[in-house]
């Protein structure tokens, strides 16, 4: 049996702690609309018919962009409300996806991503924050520069009129079609910088795609965005290491770097799931697992979205 899903999610006590990143009251702004797109990544070549496969959501302020994974929220958003009915007290300490208060609650699933991508296109600046656990680390990294090639032809995606560009970094070159009317000069991850809202995307082999799924402006004050408080600095370098140390053990690590407060009285539990919702024993989990790597069902990723690194500090 493959373990084609397998959702972990962290809780600990009446209050579900977390790390969050230190910023300053000059980073933080509000979105004034969010582009969701449809992500595919052959991330295993010797699994091409099964992609990775996410909705994303690049949300868009004045000041700063942040790209995240919807299809986090929203699997956050049913934990939160399965905790409200259960747990009301909770279900309120438990955080949002964008805002300075993390998310107190961890999933550890296929198919789901905790990276989130901050431009601050002012400052020139780029930083991703992860999660391994409870725990989160920040990385500072170059702003992406890419020499688009901006060529004629012109087609219409979700009736918005497109124009094509070409242009390649980390290692890929991409297609992508934009469209100057809706004058942001952003787009799905890192790809940034054409005179109008990236709308869709593919590289040359066809192995990483980004396909627009709609746009809409936020209602005021709707969504902060802003870097996490009392995070972990660390390099690409560095967070490879954990997370190779991380994914050996999931289960064993996953709770690690979290320590409740003097006298509190803590429960901490980890929770299992397959594909279809069902909540897992530990025996079930590792049988489960065990089988899978037997069969050889179990993906190792060997083919990262950047093949050439983007990072500072990561030597």
């Amino acid at each position: 049996m493959a373990i084609r899903k397998i959702s972990v999610a962290i809780l600990a006590g009446s209050a579900i702690f977390c790390h969050s990143f230190s910023s300053t009251a000059q980073e933080s702004d509000v979105a004034l609309a969010h582009v969701k797109y449809q992500f595919v990544h052959i991330d295993d070549t010797n699994f091409r018919d099964n992609p990775h496969r996410e909705d994303m959501m690049l949300y868009i302020g004045k000041d700063i962009t942040l790209y995240n994974s919807f299809s986090l929220a929203a699997t956050l958003a049913k934990m939160k409300k399965d905790m409200a009915e259960k747990q009301p007290g909770d279900a309120k300490k438990a955080g949002s996806p964008n805002g300075r208060n993390q998310s107190r609650l961890f999933v550890n699933a296929p198919n789901i991503s905790h990276e989130v991508i901050y431009l601050f296109p002012k400052e020139n600046r780029l930083a991703t924050v992860n999660r391994l656990g409870m725990t989160t680390y920040i990385i500072e990294q170059a702003y992406p520069q890419i020499d688009w090639q901006i060529g004629t032809e012109v087609k219409e995606i979700g009736g918005y009129q497109c124009q094509q560009a070409t242009g390649s970094f980390g290692g890929r070159h991409y297609t992508a079609w934009f469209t100057t009317e809706l004058p942001f000069p952003y787009g799905p991850w890192k790809l940034q910088g054409l005179p109008g809202l990236i709308l869709e995307a593919e590289d040359s082999k066809k192995e990483v795609a980004f396909h627009y799924a709609g746009f809409d402006k936020e209602p005021p004050t709707a969504t902060v965005l802003a870097l996490p408080q009392d995070a972990i600095p660390t390099t690409a370098k560095e967070y490879a290491k954990a997370k190779a140390a991380f994914d050996k053990n999931p289960m064993g690590n996953a709770l690690r770097g979290q320590n409740a407060p003097a006298g509190a009285n803590v429960q901490r539990k980890i929770v299992l799931k397959d594909q279809s919702g069902r909540e897992l024993s530990p025996e079930e989990f590792t049988a489960m697992r065990e089988m899978a790597m037997r069969e050889g069902k179990i993906k190792k990723p060997n083919n990262p979205l950047e093949l050439v690194g983007n990072n500072r500090g990561t030597r």
